[in-house]
């Protein structure tokens, strides 16, 4: 709660609850803006010296650096927002903007440009970034002869197409004319200490060659400093210890599926999210794995080696801080040519190989099945960190005050393992233990704002959770528009997730629809999209009338699938042909009306 800000007079009861509501509903982005906003409209007295007007750097001035980001899952945002605030540090002008905001050909009125952006599944550009990466591939892209930038590319080794979105920007700038101040980082799932690196590089870059921001006084306290003083921030880099209040199995003993019901307190932490956010969450390897690892490798689990610069025991790294769960592809590389070990190395060029290879196998797979003598010192060396595991939040905060609810299927792996936060929460941890959490924010995931517009929500399996979220915040806020919820699993007997709830949805009318698609219920196996196909017209005329698209879930498969048929049924009933169609759906994607959370 705010209470008191340095030396300034404290706001009476009634201004302090309703600006801490207000700043609760924003993220850290729209903190940092009305930081500006507020310095720049206020004259007052803080800490006995005069706020006065802060400089905004002029759009495409020659001395101001504009930090661009495209992101999926929140980390280029994160990292974007972390550039922007070092460089403020280090006097540099500069203005951050999402892609979803910035206009393509306002490129052209840009001198000095960085570009965080992530690839979205096999190559495809972030949603926020999809009408920019259409605009400088056009026939309409402008020459940059004038502009120098550099780009920090995200993306997961495990796709062929590993960081496609940002080589496709970095070498289309360059084809356009831009000068590129710094050579692109291409980084993988462990992504900090490279991104760390080009910061460093390009800051600096910029530093020697801008200007350096005018300053209006070394007493301007800013705003979101101010407010945030006596106040814990917990993030990706400091998460928060959320006690487990619930760990219930949804899916019954004769599912093919193991899926909980996960239920986290978040008393005390000042955390705030919305419908459609992410919830990331860190685990330790859990000490079977690790004792069977460093056996396997017979290495000796107390043998000190170096970490960036500390010494510690192999055992301690490999609990606490290294990732042997998800396999990284630049680390079997690596131990693929060092060790000539060609069946891997072949199995690893080979894209369809290399999916096949790390679909179930964790790191005691690799070595069991290509062993070779790696030291402790090698191991530590070349492994990647822990990274979060990523769920999407299947409660509305305002229902569900200081709680966030998850929806976790259990992932199986080679001779039982499990994933790692899966299986932590699935088979080991228990009501009252801790685990580290922070809230990812995904604008890209949102309700409408209109309250009366109508939404189709298609989440088969674990994808239902954040539709659960969607339709407790249009309940408890009284939303009056139309819902239509499409779910398929196995069975309707064993893996109907949240069956009641859905029928009290209905019963007080906050659901309309419910089209449900059991596969192994008959002889022939009945998917969602099936269900959409059979609901095509019907689906078209809400699409005419505004209607919403949401969609979660696996993005290999169902995502693709669904895609698909409602391209079917817009050129169908929209009577357009294959290319109109494509246009149509582009304009939904564009205006927000067609939205993806696939994993």
């Amino acid at each position: 709660m705010l209470s008191h800000i340095g030396t300034i007079q404290p706001l009476d009861a009634q201004q302090l609850n309703k600006l801490n509501e207000a700043l609760a509903s924003l993220n850290a982005e729209q903190k940092i803006w009305l930081s500006g906003y507020l310095a720049g409209q206020t004259t007052d007295q803080l800490s006995g010296s005069t706020v006065t007007t802060l400089p905004q750097a002029n759009v495409g001035s020659e001395s101001s650096l504009t930090v661009l980001y495209g992101s999926q899952t929140g980390n280029a945002r994160s990292l974007a927002q972390t550039y922007f605030q070092a460089a403020k540090t280090q006097g540099i002008a500069a203005k951050l903007i999402s892609l979803a905001e910035f206009k393509p050909r306002q490129i052209t009125k840009e001198h000095n440009v960085v570009l965080l952006v992530s690839t979205h599944g096999e190559g495809d550009a972030p949603d926020d970034a999809e009408i920019f990466h259409e605009y400088l591939f056009s026939k309409k892209a402008p020459k940059l002869n004038h502009l120098s930038f550099s780009v920090l590319a995200l993306g997961d080794s495990s796709y062929e197409k590993f960081c496609q979105t940002g080589v496709d920007f970095d070498q289309q700038l360059e084809k356009l004319g831009a000068k590129r101040i710094a050579e692109r980082v291409d980084c993988d799932l462990d992504f900090e200490e490279q991104a760390k690196t080009w910061q460093q590089q390009t800051l600096r870059y910029f530093k020697e060659n801008l200007k350096q921001a005018e300053s209006h006084g070394s007493n301007v306290v800013p705003i979101t400093s101010a407010l945030n003083d006596d106040d814990t921030t917990y993030n990706r880099a400091n998460p928060f210890a959320a006690e487990i209040l619930t760990l219930q199995r949804i899916t019954t003993d004769h599912s093919i599926k193991v899926v909980y019901h996960v239920e986290l307190s978040l008393e005390g932490s000042n955390l705030s999210y919305q419908p459609g956010d992410g919830l990331g969450i860190f685990a330790n390897n859990r000490s079977a794995d690790v004792q069977t690892l460093i056996g396997l490798l017979q290495l000796d689990a107390k043998q000190t080696v170096q970490y960036q610069g500390e010494a510690s025991t192999i055992e301690k790294l490999l609990t606490e801080v290294l990732e042997i769960s998800l396999l990284n592809k630049k680390f079997l590389a690596y131990y693929a040519d060092q060790f000539g070990l060609e069946a891997l190395s072949k199995k690893i060029k080979d894209h369809e190989q290399f999916t096949q290879l790390i679909s179930n196998r964790q790191l005691i797979d690799i070595f069991t099945e290509f062993p070779a003598v790696i030291t402790a010192q090698e191991l530590v060396d070349h492994l990647p960190k822990i990274t979060p595991r990523m769920y999407s939040i299947a409660s509305s905060l305002q229902t569900n005050p200081e709680e966030v609810h998850l929806t976790i299927a259990l992932v199986n792996g080679n001779e039982g393992r499990n994933g790692l936060v899966s299986g932590a929460l699935c088979n080991e941890f228990e009501e009252g233990d801790l685990v580290n959490v922070f809230i990812e924010p995904n604008n890209h995931f949102k309700l409408p704002q209109n309250p009366q517009t109508p939404i189709i929500m298609i989440g088969p399996g674990t994808g239902v959770a954040p539709f659960r979220s969607f339709l407790q915040e249009r309940q408890i806020t009284k939303q009056s528009g139309d819902t239509w919820l499409f779910f398929g699993n196995p069975s309707f007997d064993h893996d109907f997730l949240y069956q009641l709830e859905w029928q009290q949805f209905i019963a007080d009318g906050t659901l309309n629809h419910i089209d449900l698609a059991f596969s192994r219920d008959q002889t022939e196996k009945i998917y969602v999209q099936q269900r959409i196909k059979e609901q095509a017209e019907t689906l078209w005329l809400w699409l005419e009338k505004g209607a919403h698209i949401y969609i979660c879930g696996n993005k290999d498969r169902m995502a693709k699938d669904v895609e698909s048929e409602l391209l079917n049924l817009i050129e169908q009933h929209g009577q357009l042909d294959a290319e109109q169609a494509q246009d149509y759906l582009k304009t939904l994607k564009r205006d927000k009306r067609y939205q993806k959370d696939v994993y």
